[in-house]
């Protein structure tokens, strides 16, 4: 992850904005297939990452706590999540970002599974 901002960030890119927002990360169909809804808003933060990677972008222990559920659909984690914006906010448009860490997690499962 690091090394990836680092890559941003020598390719002459604007600095990106980060903030820790609680919410929930689920998948979805449509692209950015993980998004975050930050709770207590109408806000959805699209995660930016290879469809094939999908886990591979995320903190560890985020992998960590959702690979048990075998099925991405199956459950949503809520937590802190530390976001960096890709770009600015506009209003109705969803924003991309990438998570740097997470912390405090819940893993709120659909299909009746044991947490």
């Amino acid at each position: 992850m690091i090394a990836s901002l680092l890559a941003l960030t020598l390719a002459g890119s604007p600095p990106m904005l980060c903030r820790t927002v609680h919410g929930r990360l689920f998948a979805s169909n449509g692209n950015p297939a993980m998004r975050i809804w930050v709770v207590g808003t109408k806000r959805i933060l699209g995660i930016d990452a290879d469809e094939d990677l999908l886990l591979d972008r995320l903190p560890a222990n985020v992998r960590k706590l959702w690979a048990p559920t075998g099925n991405l659909f199956n459950a949503s984690i809520y937590g802190d999540f530390r976001v960096c914006a890709r770009k600015p906010q506009r209003p109705g448009v969803m924003q991309r970002v990438i998570v740097t860490h997470a912390g405090r997690l819940r893993l709120d499962r659909y299909d009746g599974g044991p947490p």
